[in-house]
């Protein structure tokens, strides 16, 4: 397989952004507030912020901890939107950052990229925050962490937002030739379709390539890069039909990202939707997983959700993955049963800023069915669903 340099991209571009400065360090954010930390973002003369496609730039940011004692600050931020439905549908707003410097908020490593998820129609605010946790309890090796916050923008109180890292190879944690998004929710920003669809079903798959950067290559070079990405997709492909993928393909890694989505109950990969695999030395690599808010922690769903959508139609009829995913299940579970404890000291942590998020964003979307629930009741609710499917799991465990 050719690196993405051979196919023209600029001299240093596969380098990852900041992997020399991505040393541990204390968190500029650090863990030990008593309360959530406060981001103050001010826009030039106030300007809003009406598009994921253009940066505003030269904002300010303050982040202010404990006492209001100013963490971090700085003059030169460019804030944009992000998302899809998130940002063309609800009223609370999620953004993109960047910064004009590297900075370790989170004491996760130098990064220049963040977002900010407003959660709106999850009314434990949670929702991603547990699934995250629940990705880092298992082998994938890189899953974004964050933080939750209470954002003011341009002097308004805009409520509870978590603040992560952003999905990105240059500067993140995990290196890749090629990181790919399988998505239907935006398909004007295709770079092609998957020469295969879900087994029976011949629908094709829309693939972005989220690494390389596009912005880093001659105007027509890229090209070359889309062309060698479908062939590689399409290899993929033909060999997990074939169940002749075992140099191919990080099993482990394909077992835990099923089962994250399985123990959420995030049916999107059927759509797909936010459906990330990277390639590195010609092995293809299951994460980092992302999108968790839509229609996931809902008590009384039964039986597997997702063994008919993308690559996992065909894997459940090979023995050897059958295998692995028992085996997975069987070394994950004990990890996942205790993740109540996280939930617990999370939501003692934002239980004040969750109510005052829903009197500032009341939510009418009525898609996880705890909308109308108190803060307590929706967590007891989410927790029961984790329950819930980890017994499903148990059962459909000894069934393959």
């Amino acid at each position: 397989m050719l690196s993405p340099l051979e196919t023209g991209a600029s001299a240093g571009q596969n380098d990852l952004d900041g992997q020399d400065d991505t040393r541990p360090e204390p968190a500029i954010i650090p863990t030990t507030l008593l309360s959530l930390a406060k981001v103050y973002i001010d826009t030039p003369e106030q300007v809003e912020i009406t598009s994921k496609e253009i940066w505003v730039d030269l904002c300010s940011i303050r982040i202010l901890g404990d006492g209001d004692a100013v963490l971090y600050q700085s003059d030169s931020l460019m804030v944009k939107g992000r998302g899809n439905t998130t940002w063309n549908d609800f009223p609370k707003k999620p953004y993109a950052l960047k910064l004009n410097h590297k900075a370790d908020l989170l004491g996760t490593g130098k990064s220049k990229r963040y977002v900010l998820l407003a959660n709106w129609m999850d009314r434990t605010l949670l929702r991603n925050d547990v699934a995250f946790e629940l990705a880092r309890r298992t082998s994938l090796e890189w899953t974004p962490s964050g933080t939750f916050v209470e954002l003011y923008l341009n002097g308004q109180h805009q409520g509870n937002y978590w603040l992560g890292e952003k999905i990105d190879v240059e500067g993140s944690k995990f290196k890749a030739d090629y990181l790919f998004s399988l998505d239907t929710s935006d398909e004007s920003e295709v770079d092609f379709y998957t020469p295969f669809g879900s087994w029976p079903n011949t629908r094709k798959y829309p693939v972005q390539i989220k690494f390389p950067d596009r912005d880093k290559f001659e105007r027509n070079a890229f090209k070359g890069v889309v062309l060698q990405a479908k062939d590689i997709m399409g290899n993929l492909g033909i060999a997990i039909r074939s169940h002749e993928y075992a140099d191919m393909v990080n099993m482990d890694s394909f077992c835990d990202w099923y089962l994250v989505h399985e123990l959420t109950g995030n049916m999107e990969p059927n759509h797909p939707k936010s459906c990330y695999f990277h390639v590195r030395d010609g092995k293809f690599i299951a994460g980092p997983v992302w999108d968790f808010d839509w229609y996931t922690f809902i008590p009384d769903e039964t039986g597997l959700g997702i063994d008919h959508s993308l690559y996992f139609e065909e894997l459940m009829k090979d023995p050897a993955f059958r295998e692995c995913l028992k085996e997975r299940w069987e070394a994950l579970r004990p990890g996942f049963a205790t993740i109540g404890e996280y939930i617990d000291s999370q939501a003692a942590r934002i239980r004040t800023s969750a109510e005052t998020d829903k009197e500032l964003w009341p939510c009418w979307s009525m898609v996880n069915g705890d909308e109308a629930l108190s803060f307590d009741d929706a967590v007891c609710r989410l927790k029961l669903a984790i329950e819930q499917r980890i017994d499903m799991l148990d059962q459909e465990m000894e069934k393959l």
